[in-house]
C-alpha cells in the first residue's frame, strides 16, 4: 500500500473517531491541520550527495487548541494509537529521505491558551531539534563478508554510524535524482539470488547511546532476517528502530547473505 493509500485510510480512521465522539463535520479542522504539519515536515527534507535527507534527530508538534472543545477533538485525533507520529515517518519515507534512525517524534497536547483570540498561538507549533555533535562517540569498526550472492566487494571493512545496503550503487527516482548510494551493493547481473535483494533493501545502524549496531528492513520485497546459532530472527519491515546485531551474525537479504562482525580496537 503507497503512502496516499495509507493516507486516505488513516483520515477514514481520523474522521470515523472524531465523528463517532463529537458528531458529523468536527473532523475537517484536524484532517487539514494533520496535512499542514506533513508538509512543513516534508519542507525541512534538503538533498545532499547521498540523496534526500532529513537531518533533525528530533520533531516535536506542539498542538495548542484554543478551546477544550478542540482540544478533546485533537486528543481522538492526534494522540490515539499515535497516528500522527506513524504519519510523519511514513511522510519521510514517501519522500525517499534519510533520517536518523534514533530520531524521536514527539506530541504534545499543550494547555488551552486563556488570551484573547486575536492574541491566541497558532494551532500548532512544530520544532525541529538537530543531534547534537558533542555526543558522537568513536565509531566501531565493521566487517561485512558476502557469504551468498554476488557484490562489488567480497569483503567491506567500515566505519560508519550508517550503513546502506541494497542492489545497485546508486538508487535513483523516478525523474532520475539520486535517492541513495549504497555502502554494501550486491550486484544487479540478473543473477537469482542477487534478484531479491531491493535497491534500497536494509540499513545497519550505530545507537550511539547504548554503541549497537541495529539493522532495519526497509519495506523490501523480500524481506531481511537474521541467522543466530542456528535460529531465525524476521527483521520487521518498516520498524524504524530495528534489531540489534551481534558479531557473527548472518543476515540475509532475500536470498544473499553476509557475516556481521566487530573488529576489535587493536
Amino acid at each position: 500500500m503507497g503512502f496516499w493509500d495509507r493516507l486516505l485510510k488513516a483520515e477514514k480512521n481520523i474522521r470515523s473517531r472524531v465523528e463517532n465522539a463529537f458528531g458529523r463535520g468536527v473532523a475537517q479542522t484536524p484532517l487539514e491541520v494533520r496535512r499542514e504539519i506533513l508538509e512543513q515536515v516534508e519542507a525541512k527534507v534538503v538533498i545532499d550527495k547521498g540523496g534526500n535527507l532529513f537531518p533533525f534527530a528530533k520533531v516535536v508538534v506542539a498542538l495548542q487548541p484554543p478551546t477544550e472543545a478542540v482540544a478533546r477533538i485533537f486528543k481522538t485525533a492526534f494522540l490515539q494509537d499515535g497516528s500522527l507520529k506513524s504519519n510523519i515517518i511514513d511522510k519521510l519515507k514517501e519522500s525517499q529521505a534519510q533520517y536518523p534512525p534514533e530520531m524521536e517524534v514527539s506530541v504534545e497536547l499543550r494547555q488551552v491558551s486563556k488570551a484573547a483570540p486575536e492574541q491566541a498561538p497558532p494551532i500548532f507549533q512544530l520544532d525541529f531539534i538537530m543531534p547534537d555533535p558533542s555526543r558522537k562517540p568513536e565509531i566501531p569498526e565493521t566487517k561485512l563478508v558476502i557469504v551468498k550472492g554476488s557484490a562489488e566487494f567480497p569483503e567491506y571493512r567500515l566505519k560508519k554510524e550508517r550503513i546502506l545496503v541494497g542492489r545497485l550503487s546508486e538508487v535513483l527516482d523516478r525523474e532520475g535524482r539520486m535517492v541513495r548510494i549504497n555502502d554494501v551493493v550486491f550486484l544487479d547481473n540478473g543473477d537469482e539470488i542477487n534478484s531479491t535483494v531491493g535497491r534500497a533493501h536494509a540499513r545497519i545502524w550505530l545507537n550511539a547511546e547504548k554503541l549497537e549496531f541495529r539493522i532495519i528492513d526497509e519495506s523490501s520485497r523480500y524481506g531481511t532476517r537474521i541467522i543466530r546459532a542456528g535460529r531465525s530472527i524476521e527483521i520487521p519491515g518498516g520498524n524504524t528502530r530495528g534489531i540489534r546485531l551481534r558479531s557473527g551474525d548472518e543476515i540475509y537479504f532475500g536470498q544473499a547473505c553476509l557475516r556481521f562482525e566487530l573488529i576489535n580496537p587493536e
